[in-house]
């Protein structure tokens, strides 16, 4: 077992792991891929379709690792497998309980309610505006609850003060 520490500096790097404890299956993905290397074909015969979400929050998070599986046979394909970086997480920010709660709301909220705020944040990147400044004033949000925003959704990169809508990556 992996025994590293991912070190956190803003509260909303929290965000991702908070995401991957909220469902059972987010959890088995994590504890199974903590245990050793699986492939893809190997998680979906474990768990199903919600690895590939797992495996999404896992990347997003910066906690996963892949690298190439040589076939047994000769003939056969090489295939990647994952595995879990990190184990524990170092925190270390300061941050308002008002603030907290901000983010703690981004936690909570279900899947439909991020998805609004989601596609709000997409249609003023499509429009040319990706500065979250620029984004919380048009969309009268506040700029830590953007941010959380933008990183709980698998759709949206945020990068410094931008936010760019993700590209479908190979994991």
């Amino acid at each position: 077992m992996v025994k590293r520490a991912k070190l956190v500096n803003d509260v909303v790097e929290l965000i991702p792991i908070f995401h991957l404890l909220s469902t059972e299956t987010y959890r088995k993905v994590y504890s199974a891929l903590l245990e050793g290397w699986h492939t893809a074909e190997e998680l979906n015969d474990m768990f199903g379709e919600g690895y590939e979400d797992a495996l999404k929050i896992l990347k997003n998070a910066g906690m996963l690792e892949a690298k190439w599986r040589m076939p047994s046979d000769p003939g056969g394909k090489p295939e990647k497998e994952y595995h879990v970086s990190y184990t524990h997480v170092s925190a270390n920010f300061y941050i308002s309980l008002k603030d907290l709660n901000k983010v703690l709301e981004v936690v909570f909220m279900t899947d439909g309610e991020v998805e609004e705020y989601v596609r709000k944040i997409e249609s003023e990147i499509m429009a040319g505006r990706t500065s979250i400044p620029y984004i919380t004033k048009n969309l009268n949000l506040d700029p830590l609850f953007l941010r959380a925003i933008a990183k709980r959704s698998l759709r949206l990169n945020l990068k410094g003060q931008l936010i760019e809508i993700a590209k479908n990556e190979e994991l």
